[in-house]
């Protein structure tokens, strides 16, 4: 039953999609970045359906891409986007690790958060016009999946800026981790698997970039942040959902 909780809270969390309302009882938040992938998966099948009927339809190419830039914002509430902007905010200051998190947790928003923003909604939107039902289309959508799955081992494996937080206590013990471990890795195999064989040049393309801007958010959270944030989480999130969009748009 605690996992059945722990799916229901994850898509109340990280989505505006409505669900049954679960207890959030310790031992449901314990599983809840093992589901974290799967809201990832509805996303990006509907931002997948919708592109597809777009095109059948044959909606003006500006206005579909603008919709199919804001659809993901939509489903997930900005959530991650918020993340990221904040972290866009921090990682423009000159301060030390310390400031830079008390600027994470500033509920203002700074010139460069806005700037972040913009500069992603108008890549994310140029991506768009160029992308089309096919290969890169399959690709933009396991990015969902992906980003969300490296995030959660991130969550397991990466040092925590804080030691306490939502973030820490979600795996609370060794055998949590363990199995959190095992089933984010399965579902990060799979979806990768899956862009490999149906992705094709696009797909070895996202996966090799995947790997790169996991190794670049570990060192930046270590070195700008002593650790990884939520905030940081969801800058990772949105920055891999991008680097899936434009590698999409260029191979075509």
């Amino acid at each position: 039953m605690k996992y059945v909780s722990s799916f229901l809270i994850a898509f109340s969390m990280y989505s505006k999609i409505p669900v049954p309302q679960a207890d959030w009882e310790k031992s449901s938040m314990e599983y809840v970045m093992c589901f974290f992938p799967l809201v990832g998966a509805v996303i990006g099948g509907i931002l997948y359906g919708a592109a597809w009927a777009a095109d059948f339809l044959a909606i003006p190419r500006q206005l579909s891409a603008a919709v199919l830039t804001a659809l993901p914002l939509w489903i997930s509430g900005g959530i991650h986007m918020d993340g990221y902007m904040d972290t866009k905010d921090a990682l423009a200051s000159w301060g030390d690790s310390q400031k830079k998190l008390e600027i994470l947790k500033d509920s203002h928003v700074g010139a460069f958060a806005v700037m972040g923003l913009g500069i992603y909604l108008l890549l994310s939107y140029g991506a768009w016009n160029c992308i089309r039902p096919g290969q890169g289309l399959f690709c933009v959508g396991m990015g969902f999946v992906i980003s969300r799955a490296l995030s959660g081992l991130s969550v397991i494996f990466f040092p925590k800026a804080k030691k306490t937080g939502s973030y820490v206590t979600m795996f609370a013990g060794k055998a949590q981790k363990k199995k959190g471990a095992v089933i984010l890795g399965l579902l990060l195999f799979a979806a990768s698997a899956l862009l490999l064989v149906f992705g094709g040049r696009c797909g070895w393309i996202c996966l090799l970039a995947a790997a790169a801007v996991y190794i670049w958010y570990y060192y930046i959270s270590k070195k700008q942040f002593g650790g990884i944030t939520g905030d940081l989480a969801g800058y990772f999130v949105q920055l891999l959902e991008l680097v899936f969009l434009l590698a999409a748009a260029v191979t075509g």
